[in-house]
């Protein structure tokens, strides 16, 4: 039966093995063509320079890479998918080659702030000097968070090659051994023994590097008697850091910081922190409609919009049909349109997108994203099993049709999908999970055991939510979309989360290199207003839409849990964009 079942998975996958085929586009910077910029196939070894006019072509494979370098500029890697034709590239000047030439603002925060704002901040970590902050120390501060220690087996694993010039290992004694090499900044070169049975230290020509523990300063610590209750971890390895703490800290300091002794300030009523209250950050520029007044929008649905009856309406968009016949989103908006006034004109329209897109899963996706909003699951559920049979490899792919299975209130259905998908994974069929696409599968999981599990007969789990939060939860339909999300909270000031290469290029890499597109904020609901969700598109290397959808839980996890889809079309670049209105609490926390 196994060997059936890898069988057909093989099969499956073999669906979607396409050959070469030609990616072309423009390099720019600033709006300007550049030439000689140099293009490399890193799985093929093929390479190319770009033209005098920013033009390049080259052979690539979906999952291969494409890098693009040019002196002076950020190097940009793009995985090539399975509708990539198009990667218009724009490459921005490496900042840190001017950083001696350059004057460098950092803003200083008080004590209270930066422990205010020490929960969301991982480049902030507690000393017995007060909240140190890597961002505007002036001296070398490596901070690892609870990403990396959640991955490492024990301390020793965790701290070896992450802090340059010091090793650390744990003999048969259970003693922690620190080696510190030769150090210009310190001016030693010891090996020191941290014994955490008592005794004095040896190795070295001085006492061995100290540790800061939640503020308190101790010579010693067991190899294992902290872990597990570690939060944040730092080694001070300057005498600009190492002043404060005199003779004692000669040789290094490690700054641990654990989960116990770690405790934040609350609001009044003990919720969170309001984040937003942390930051200068009132919101103070114009944002426009995205879909309304002082939206940008293609002249052929202007023209619907100012018809002034239903046969007028079809009459423009006959005359537009023969001019756009090839042009999906066209289809998509006249759908969109006529859904409202004539539905049964505009089921004829859809008949043609889905012609026109049935190979395109980038495509059907903005369909089945419009259906959902719409309220036609059976329709959409039709599109998302089609973009999984085009992408069963894509953690997506499972994630939108076990959702698209609960709408159609069958869980078992959705359950399978999850467990086929765990299965595929534990077989090596499907790269691992990153840290982030895991832990929104299992929330994914989580809620379906929670609220099915009559019908599932699964015993309810604990959550690690109040039931009576918000989640909310973007899907977009191009992995190649930019962009970001902003939060305005009853006061006016925002909280921003910003998807583009330049500021998170792992996460990136990790939704190509796995098959998603999402993410999703859980929102406290102790202070209740109204919040305003904005966003600005910085565009997704073609010259085209991309199709965002916000799905609203309100009592999530509980009984009461209710669903609320809105899609947005973001084609406007470089705009903040008002997209919905929502009545949440002003905590907003990204999972």
């Amino acid at each position: 039966m196994k060997v059936f079942i890898i069988s057909c998975v093989s099969l499956l996958f073999a669906t979607t093995s396409f050959g070469q085929k030609t990616i072309h586009g423009k390099i720019t910077n600033l709006g300007n063509p550049l030439q000689d910029v140099h293009i490399t196939n890193l799985s093929s070894g093929d390479n190319i320079g770009s033209d005098q006019n920013g033009m390049y072509e080259i052979m690539a494979k979906p999952k291969e890479e494409l890098r693009f370098t040019y002196v002076g500029m950020d190097t940009i890697s793009v995985i090539v998918e399975d509708v990539t034709k198009i990667l218009n590239i724009q490459m921005k000047m490496r900042v840190e080659e001017l950083d001696e030439v350059t004057v460098s603002k950092k803003v200083l925060k008080g004590q209270k702030e930066l422990e205010l704002e020490y929960d969301s901040n991982p480049n902030i970590i507690k000393s017995a000097y007060g909240y140190l902050n890597k961002e505007t120390a002036n001296y070398s501060l490596r901070i690892l968070g609870e990403e990396e220690i959640d991955k490492a087996p024990d301390l020793e694993f965790l701290i070896t090659g992450k802090f340059a010039g010091i090793g650390v290992k744990c003999d048969n004694k259970n003693e922690l051994i620190v080696q510190m090499r030769s150090s210009s900044s310190l001016g030693v070169g010891a090996t020191t023994t941290l014994s955490s049975k008592g005794g004095s230290f040896t190795g070295g020509p001085s006492q061995g590097a100290v540790f800061d523990i939640d503020g308190t300063i101790v010579t010693r610590i067991g190899c294992s008697t902290l872990w597990g209750n570690i939060r944040r971890i730092a080694f001070i390895p300057s005498l600009a850091g190492l002043a404060r703490y005199g003779h004692l800290g000669r040789n290094g300091v490690v700054i641990i910081n654990t989960i116990t002794g770690t405790v934040t300030p609350k609001e009044a009523n003990g919720a969170p922190y309001d984040q937003a209250k942390l930051r200068n950050n009132y919101l103070t520029e114009n944002v426009v409609d995205a879909e309304g007044v002082g939206a940008s929008l293609p002249s052929y649905l202007k023209e619907l919009k100012e018809s002034k009856s239903t046969e007028a309406a079809r009459a423009v968009f006959e005359k537009n049909n023969a001019k756009y016949a090839n042009h999906a989103f066209f289809y998509l908006d006249s759908y969109r349109y006529f859904h409202e006034r004539d539905k049964a004109f505009a089921e004829s329209i859809y008949d043609k997108y889905v012609d026109l897109t049935d190979e395109n899963p980038v495509l059907l996706k903005a369909m089945a994203y419009v259906l959902e909003a719409q309220g036609q699951q059976e329709k959409a559920h039709a599109l998302y099993k089609q973009v999984y049979k085009l992408r069963p490899e894509y953690a997506q792919s499972f994630i939108d049709m076990a959702n698209s299975y609960r709408d159609l209130d069958k869980p078992e259905s959705a359950a399978s999908l999850y467990a086929r998908h765990s299965y595929l994974l534990e077989e090596g069929l499907l790269p691992k999970d990153s840290l982030e696409l895991a832990a929104i599968m299992q929330r994914e999981v989580d809620n379906l055991f929670d609220l099915d599990n009559g019908s599932l007969k699964i015993k309810k789990r604990k959550k690690d939510f109040d039931e009576r939060s918000t989640r909310l939860v973007f899907d977009w339909n191009d992995s190649e979309a930019e962009f970001d999300l902003q939060f305005v909270n009853p006061d006016n000031q925002y909280f921003e989360w910003k998807h583009t290469l330049a500021e998170m290029p792992d996460r990136i890499r990790s939704e190509k290199e796995l098959g998603y597109a999402m993410a999703d904020f859980l929102l406290d609901n102790e202070l209740l207003g109204t919040w305003k969700v904005n966003a600005t598109y910085h565009g997704n290397k073609q010259v085209t839409p991309t199709y965002i959808k916000a799905t609203i839980y309100r009592n999530y996890g509980s009984k009461l849990q209710s669903k609320e889809v809105k899609v947005f079309k973001l084609g406007m670049q470089g705009v903040n964009q008002h997209l919905f209105n929502l009545r949440i609490p002003s905590e907003v926390v990204h999972n």
